[in-house]
């Protein structure tokens, strides 16, 4: 449960995002990788690495505590799959004592009642379940195969423990029929959901074919979400996605000035998307990097722009820069 104390901390750090002159940059937000192993295999997805060793606790905490110094109000775990490391309370609960917003997204396969509640008693405020489809979906298993279960548990634990949760989908050509589906179920159970265009999955050749239909789906999440479908993203998002494929958005991002993303080798991100990194560790950043413009984010916007339209810096960016949009999202989470 977001509680007083995690909300004045994010309405402090909030108001100094608002006034750049004011207050230098700083990170206010960050997506912290604390597994690069998952239990499925989508085609979309960029991690795999199953062989890879997850960072221990005692680092983790340590990060988390780092984050906490230089301003953090919110934390995203992500993975892989964050819900395979069996400590993941605990490092919730680390998070929780820092007054820290926690958000975490999973793909929901292995999360019964015991393990939803036993992350809303650590802390966790936020959980995003990645659903590609209500139906089967080619190249994904993240679908609900006309099983809502896991969205009953989900409520049944945010009426016990107030844990707010939400759908998310990633649009790509083999999900994309699924969308309506989904946009009817978050409307009969008044639930929220997102989305996330994978641009790399879409043949921009193929655009007098409207793009598989990227084109009329868009016209439709805008529509629905305008009819009070709780959609988290900005309609923005959607009304340009089109116009990204020709090159002409060019939208504000906030990576490596209030927004950052550590890897779990603890070296900070570029960009998620890019999955490169910067040679510094997370560790070795200070207030002044942000000030400085450690990032090169000038420099690092013309090299990914032409590649990504990432949903999470995109709307945490627009959020940033809209603050009633904020209150209209928060009161949207279920």
């Amino acid at each position: 449960m977001i509680n007083k104390k995690k909300m004045r901390k994010f309405a402090k750090v909030y108001f100094k995002a608002q006034f750049p002159s004011l207050f230098p940059p700083f990170p206010a937000w960050m997506h912290l990788w604390v597994t690069d192993r998952c239990n499925e295999s989508c085609g979309y997805c960029y991690v795999k690495n199953n062989a890879s060793k997850n960072p221990d606790i005692s680092v983790i905490n340590e990060w988390i505590s780092h984050a906490n110094d230089l301003g953090v109000a919110v934390i995203a775990f992500m993975g892989g799959e964050p819900t395979l490391r069996s400590d993941l309370a605990e490092l919730i609960n680390h998070a929780d004592s820092k007054n820290i917003i926690i958000y975490l997204t999973s793909n929901g396969k292995l999360l019964s009642y015991e393990r939803i509640a036993e992350l809303a008693r650590a802390g966790l405020d936020v959980l995003e379940i990645s659903i590609d489809g209500y139906d089967k979906v080619e190249g994904s298993n993240k679908t609900l195969n006309h099983d809502e279960t896991v969205l009953d548990v989900l409520k049944q634990v945010h009426d016990e423990y107030g844990l707010r949760y939400k759908m998310h989908q990633v649009l790509t050509p083999q999900t994309i029929s699924e969308t309506p589906k989904l946009l009817e179920l978050a409307a009969r159970r008044n639930l929220s959901i997102s989305f996330g265009l994978a641009p790399e999955t879409f043949d921009i050749k193929l655009d007098q074919l409207g793009l598989y239909g990227l084109e009329n789906i868009c016209t439709l999440i805008i529509n629905k979400k305008r009819n009070g479908v709780p959609i988290v993203n900005p309609i923005s998002y959607f009304s340009e996605a089109i116009n990204y494929f020709s090159g002409r958005v060019n939208w504000n991002c906030d990576i490596g000035r209030y927004f950052i993303q550590v890897a779990t080798n603890g070296m900070v991100y570029k960009c998620s998307k890019l999955r490169d990194v910067l040679p510094v560790g997370f560790l070795d950043v200070d207030l002044d990097y942000f000030k400085n413009d450690g990032h090169n984010k000038k420099e690092l916007l013309q090299q990914c722009m032409p590649s990504c339209y990432s949903a999470c810096a995109y709307t945490t960016s627009y959020i940033r820069q809209h603050p009633l949009y904020l209150l209209s999202t928060l009161i949207k989470l279920t």
